[in-house]
């Protein structure tokens, strides 16, 4: 789900099921992206389930902060997308970077009704080492409930 507020007159996204999903060496995985300063508009209703990651660089991501280029930023001003009632369950699989999940929401519209619950994301570095390497988790203006098992722990 992404460019959320790029446009004027958008019409708000709600009611999204993705499920029974396999992603291969893929950028991002399950993503929601808003863009900085944007008209107001909502995304409601989104549930994320059944997905398997291989080799996914990004597999959870909320990003509110959206920047594809200096050229395309609109300041320091934060997103006025409203995002809320979103779900992820049963997401498992790999990733060759550290942040399994980024979750950064709007400070001026924090996230809400977030739920995640029976994550299992592995972090397998590119080049192996001795080191055992653990996936993390990034969180900004969110207030996340999480049910079950969830691997990379998640920021609260």
């Amino acid at each position: 789900v992404g460019s959320l507020g790029k446009y004027k007159n958008e019409e708000d996204v709600h009611d999204v099921l993705v499920k029974n999903c396999t992603l291969i060496g893929t950028k991002n995985g399950v993503r929601i992206k808003t863009w900085p300063d944007s008209p107001p508009s909502a995304a409601t209703n989104i549930t994320f389930t059944n997905i398997k990651m291989e080799n996914v660089t990004n597999p959870i991501i909320i990003d509110q902060n959206y920047c594809a280029s200096a050229k395309s930023c609109r300041g320091n001003k934060a997103s006025n997308v409203k995002i809320s009632q979103v779900k992820f369950n049963n997401i498992r699989g790999t990733t060759p970077t550290e942040c399994a999940v980024k979750m950064h929401c709007s400070p001026s519209f924090p996230c809400q009704n977030v739920q995640v619950s029976d994550i299992n994301l592995k972090y397998v570095p590119v080049v192996p080492t001795n080191i055992v390497a653990r996936a993390i988790s990034e969180c900004a203006n969110i207030k996340v409930a999480v049910a079950g098992f969830v691997i990379p722990p998640l920021c609260k």
